[in-house]
């Protein structure tokens, strides 16, 4: 199973524990984690059935909603 992580910067004044709550909700999410600074989650996501990076990208924004934030981004890091 192939995992990806993604950064999501929540809005200004957005609730973190209701934020996280509807992060690891969705169906493909394994993992979430609360840091400091602008991208204020780290998001662990499965790939499952060929989906692309950007299509989970999309699928969590999708699901979060604009009311809390947005994904800025996703990385893979290989050694």
């Amino acid at each position: 199973m192939t995992h990806r992580l993604y950064f999501v910067k929540p809005k200004e004044n957005a609730n973190a524990d209701e934020l996280a709550e509807r992060l690891i909700c969705l169906e493909l999410v394994d993992e979430v984690l609360i840091t400091e600074g602008d991208c204020g989650f780290i998001v662990k996501a499965r790939l499952v059935n060929g989906k692309e990076p950007t299509d989970v990208a999309s699928y969590i924004s999708k699901n979060i909603g604009s009311r809390y934030g947005k994904v800025v981004s996703h990385c893979e890091y290989k050694k």
